[in-house]
């Protein structure tokens, strides 16, 4: 069966010559897949011509396209035929099975909530984002998924459920962990920790059929492998996200610093190049495919903006993967079988 997956060619850092080079290297690779890359082909079809005549690639024209710079809630409303705009009405016109940019994420999300109808049963969209952790628990693979990391700011204990139902059919059917373990982020481990909205979200999905549900989890756990889906709100994901995102900088400052400072910090550091070169790969952004928006009928992965070549590929390949196991049905049937049975229960919540 032909997959088609619609590639926001102008979105990144390196648009679009690692987007078209990433989507030659997955077409390389999959021959069952088709390529919709929407973008200018006055730039495009350069790259394309270097490359062998038989791939299976269509170009999309439009010189249009939104920057990381501008404003995105104004150019998804200015630039009606921006990349990432005419990409996303493909999509819901059924012209292709899934969609992906390394554009503006703010961008990317709004452009979705125009275009894309949500599953039935779900009030929000989520942005997840996959982190490396640590192997300090039984059972951990070395990954864990962040859900919400910004596409929902403030959510009621009904949309955190919904969250937790998205991550763990995403984990399990796209990441590959058997009953992945979802844990709520919270301010404690108690049953009682936090507002009056994340006590009810720890009571609905203790009782969640088909959730492995472990319980709350603290900020010191996130990176331990505690639970391989971690549900917050978005402003409190994106808060994590770019505290991770700024410690990881960091550390490769000190490295740099005290490789030039001192000799025998520099020796040192040349001995444990096997090691660190390991923890590089399990942090390393394009390893993991980008994050996938879930909620929509249709499945959209964010890929990091400064994406090269592999990094486009490899969420090619997870957007192929996720197309097949028919993500967006199956969280819907999660929903509504979740929905039926607290359907009175969600008056006040």
């Amino acid at each position: 069966m032909e997959i088609k997956i619609i590639v926001d060619a102008m979105g990144g850092d390196f648009a679009p010559k690692e987007i078209v080079l990433g989507a030659i290297k997955a077409l390389k690779k999959d021959r069952n897949l088709k390529i919709i890359l929407v973008g200018d082909e006055k730039l495009i079809n350069p790259l394309l011509e270097q490359e062998s005549s038989d791939l299976n690639v269509e170009v999309v024209h439009t010189d249009q396209f939104i920057t990381m710079e501008e404003s995105p809630k104004a150019a998804i409303k200015e630039k009606s035929k921006a990349s990432i705009n005419l990409a996303m009405q493909l999509l819901a016109e059924n012209q292709g099975d899934a969609l992906v940019s390394a554009g503006s994420t703010g961008a990317t999300i709004l452009s979705a909530a125009k275009f894309l109808p949500v599953i039935p049963g779900i009030e929000r969209s989520a942005l997840a984002t996959v982190l490396p952790t640590a192997r300090l628990h039984p059972g951990n693979h070395g990954i864990s998924l962040l859900i919400d990391v910004g596409a929902t700011l403030h959510c009621t204990a009904k949309q955190l459920v919904h969250f937790a139902y998205m991550g763990s059919y995403y984990v399990s059917h796209v990441l590959e962990i058997p009953r992945p373990r979802v844990a709520l982020l919270n301010n404690g481990t108690e049953e009682t920790k936090g507002g009056e909205v994340l006590v009810k979200t720890y009571r609905y999905l203790k009782e969640a059929p088909n959730l492995n549900f472990i319980g709350n989890i603290e900020g010191t756990d996130i990176l331990k492998g505690t639970a391989d889906v971690i549900v917050t709100e978005g402003f409190v994901g994106n808060i994590v996200l770019k505290t991770l995102e700024g410690a990881s900088e960091i550390l490769k400052h000190a490295g740099r610093y005290a490789y030039r400072k001192r000799l025998t910090w520099k020796v040192g550091l040349a001995l444990l190049s096997s090691g660190v070169r390991q923890l590089k790969k399990r942090t390393d952004y394009s390893e993991y495919g980008g994050a996938p928006i879930l909620g929509f009928k249709k499945l959209v992965i964010k890929a990091h903006g400064r994406s090269n070549a592999k990094a486009i590929a490899n969420a090619i390949g997870v957007a192929r993967q996720s197309v097949e196991q028919n993500i967006a049905e199956h969280i819907g049937d999660s929903i509504i079988e979740f929905n039926k049975q607290h359907r009175l229960d969600f008056i006040d919540i």
